[in-house]
């Protein structure tokens, strides 16, 4: 039978504590035809000492180490393009992934150009936390991109893409999330599926690079003129890619100065209330909530 090579790219960086954790999720998956491409971008623990002891049990494995530290979102654009499979799933260091994950995912993809799962929070004790990402934010699956405007419910490590959407990935946009940027592009490019089934137990802790749950310590004020939720340079970037939204986003971005202050209020809270059903989906409020927040976004 001809079953489809997968490609896992792995990303890792100073790992050792809970990368072996990972790893046996990963080399005892259900799906029968991998190839685990791994990037180690400079660690100095022993991570590469782990990942050599796999490779020599588990043929599967490649292991690119860099010369110079790219940092985990340049990481995994030069993991991807290392992968040779037809489809591509990325994974962190940390989590613990179910052994269907791969296969489910293979099979729910369809025609979409990406699918993903949702998760379930443990900490660095392996306790679980009592919540799931699909807790926090309302999970999209469509052609719009205009829920990925302000916020992002796909992480990198649920996601499982065709390699042909790559094209239109790269170069990622260094100052933003890998993972919201692949959301992004990949609902204009062929779709994005949501498969709701917890797939993976996704470990928060001080060092992680996202913060879902606001574990981390944050400065508590914005500054005045300032709308946290909306990155111009982050929409600027999105109309590179945008086949559909180019026209609407430059009409947000024009609400705002050269250094992202808000010089148009009353333009910038029409503009919302046009899409508003679509560019919050995915918060947890109700309609009247969100019409609510809009004012506040705008006037507060």
């Amino acid at each position: 039978m001809n079953i489809p090579l997968v490609s896992i790219a792995l990303c890792t960086y100073n790992g050792e504590k809970y990368l072996r954790q990972q790893l046996d999720s990963i080399v005892n998956q259900t799906y029968p035809n991998l190839e685990i491409v791994v990037v180690d971008d400079v660690s100095s623990d022993n991570t590469i000492e782990i990942l050599n002891e796999y490779a020599l049990k588990h043929t599967k494995f490649r292991i690119i180490r860099n010369e110079l530290n790219l940092g985990y979102v340049k990481n995994f654009e030069k993991a991807i393009g290392l992968c040779n499979g037809e489809y591509i799933s990325l994974s962190d260091q940390d989590d613990i992934w179910s052994l269907d994950k791969i296969q489910l995912l293979k099979d729910n993809i369809g025609a979409n150009a990406m699918i993903y799962h949702d998760s379930e929070f443990i900490d660095q004790t392996d306790r679980p936390m009592n919540k799931r990402m699909s807790d926090v934010l309302n999970m999209y699956e469509g052609n719009s991109s205009l829920p990925f405007l302000f916020y992002n419910c796909v992480s990198g490590h649920s996601a499982l893409f065709k390699r042909s959407l790559s094209k239109n990935l790269f170069p990622f946009p260094g100052k933003f999330y890998h993972d919201w940027w692949m959301a992004f592009v990949a609902t204009e490019n062929g779709g994005l599926k949501y498969l709701d089934q917890t797939l993976v137990l996704y470990r928060q802790h001080s060092t992680s690079n996202t913060d879902i749950l606001n574990i981390k310590a944050r400065p508590k004020k914005t500054k005045k003129g300032i709308v946290k939720e909306i990155k111009p340079d982050w929409l600027a970037y999105c109309i590179i890619k945008t086949k559909t939204e180019a026209d609407y986003i430059n009409q947000l971005l024009s609400c705002f100065d050269s250094e992202g202050f808000v010089i148009s209020r009353m333009r910038l809270f029409f503009l919302l209330l046009k899409n508003y059903k679509l560019i919050f989906y995915l918060k947890k409020k109700n309609g009247l909530s969100k019409l609510n927040y809009i004012r506040k976004m705008c006037f507060s």
